[in-house]
């Protein structure tokens, strides 16, 4: 397997790969690396489960021995910090984070098209689920209901 160690170090991911002149960002640029950082922290989150669950299997493997059992550990570890399919932005996290399992050899394509089946479910429920209906003069909706009307007092 591929090694999917992931560094959270965020001085080295911004140094430039190639030697050619740095293009300075815009305000809407940087704005987007900020939206991806946030996108990223599920990412984040899962490869650090992955991570310490793989180091500390690794150490109980002899000298020549199969790292299976700790990659086997690691996947789980990984699996078990997967935002639950809760609300709409988990339910996006979860998606980029079994993606990128995918993408890394974590979880088979087979087991992927299963998570991802779960979270379309997940998507589809959040869709059904009936909006807040909007009351006041402004809204056109129904006016606001004054629970001391109906009593008398």
């Amino acid at each position: 397997m591929a090694d999917t160690t992931v560094s959270t170090d965020t001085a080295a991911a911004e140094l430039p790969i190639s030697t050619a002149p740095a293009i300075s960002a815009t305000p809407a640029r940087s704005k987007a690396r900020k939206d991806k950082d946030d996108d990223d922290k599920a990412i984040v989150s899962c490869m650090r489960a992955w991570n310490y669950a793989y180091k500390k299997e690794a150490v109980n493997l002899g000298e020549g021995e199969s790292d299976y059992p700790a990659e086997k550990a690691a996947n789980q570890a990984y699996l078990r910090e997967t935002p639950p399919l809760v609300g709409h932005k988990n339910v996006c996290d979860f998606i980029a984070c079994i993606n990128f399992a995918s993408m890394t050899g974590i979880v088979t394509h087979r087991e992927a098209a299963h998570y991802l089946a779960n979270a379309r479910i997940a998507l589809a429920a959040l869709s059904l689920q009936p909006k807040p209906q909007a009351t006041g003069a402004k809204s056109g909706g129904k006016p606001a209901a004054n629970p001391a009307e109906g009593t008398g007092e």
